[in-house]
């Protein structure tokens, strides 16, 4: 079997961090449940989401969480507040 390096390409993400004043509410089968922008969104977690993690929006099919640490290694975040 042959490896060879292919260059991912750079996208946009869309996500919400999770602030201390967030309801995050635990569903069945690894969903939890946010409110953002007036509107209820669900995404997947198989780690419980807290402050300062995000919740990361490709399509209405994938939405999912992504631990601060994770995110911060993967993507351009910057200096933001504090979360809590």
């Amino acid at each position: 079997m042959s490896f060879k390096p292919y260059e991912s390409k750079p996208i946009t993400r869309l996500a919400h961090r999770i602030t201390g004043n967030d309801v995050v509410q635990a569903l069945p089968e690894c969903t939890y449940a946010i409110r953002v922008d007036e509107a209820d969104v669900f995404f997947k977690a198989y780690t419980p989401p807290v402050a300062g993690d995000y919740v990361v929006y490709l399509n209405d099919d994938d939405v999912y969480h992504c631990t601060a640490e994770v995110f911060r290694e993967r993507n351009i975040v910057g200096d933001e507040p504090d979360t809590n």
